[in-house]
């Protein structure tokens, strides 16, 4: 059942459109690439390095469920496993992941252009509603040379980066902090203003952050 489903995503690749690029990212000769492998560089470019059980959602809706999936986060591609082979998939042929770590963390793009992000940037949906609230798994590469050694050393650095979504669609890049996410939902500011008080919300904490997002959506 599993191999078919994934026939029927490479089918979908194969007739999207004469182009190359379909579901999956092909080279020249229209075969599916092996993963890239960073070599000597320090870290994961990974959001988990080991396979986890997920679904994808196609650009048209399709699901399918029952992957070995893996994110990617430096290169903003999902992985996915079929007979001990990795594929990639195109960031812009997908709408929305989901991948079992600990509970079902859910990745969707789609949202506006923010914070040299395009739209096919993906983000873990924490709070769904008229206004989200999205993180930005992010890792960078570092290149170090120490003082009087030619040889380089790279690093891989995860970073965790938090935005809201307000219900007109505009995205906002928001802070840990109070006087950031009020900002960023200043229509709202003063009964969520309260809030934070009654509920002594810590907003230096994910969970804060959270809690103000759905008490906003809450109006």
């Amino acid at each position: 059942m599993k191999a078919m489903l994934i026939s029927g995503l490479l089918l979908l690749g194969l007739t999207t459109g004469s182009q190359a690029q379909g579901v999956f990212l092909t080279d020249v000769n229209g075969q599916v690439l092996r993963a890239t492998k960073y070599v000597d560089v320090q870290g994961s470019p990974y959001l988990n390095e080991a396979w986890k059980e997920g679904t994808v959602t196609a650009a048209n809706n399709k699901s399918y469920p029952n992957l070995k999936l893996r994110y990617d986060v430096y290169g903003g591609e999902l992985e996915y496993m079929q007979n001990n082979q990795t594929y990639r998939l195109s960031p812009g042929a997908l709408k929305e992941f989901r991948i079992i770590d600990s509970g079902e963390m859910v990745f969707r793009n789609g949202f506006a252009a923010v914070n040299n992000n395009t739209p096919t940037t993906f983000y873990q949906i924490l709070v769904d509603g008229p206004a989200k609230l999205l993180k930005q798994y992010k890792v960078n590469m570092t290149e170090n040379k120490p003082f009087n050694s030619a040889t380089v050393t790279k690093e891989f650095q995860k970073q965790e980066l938090y935005f809201v979504v307000k219900p007109d669609g505009t995205v906002q890049r928001i802070q840990k902090n109070k006087k950031s996410v009020l900002a960023a939902l200043s229509d709202q500011k003063d009964r969520l203003e309260t809030a934070i008080k009654e509920k002594d919300l810590n907003l230096g904490d994910e969970n804060g952050l959270m809690a103000v997002v759905e008490s906003y959506n809450a109006k």
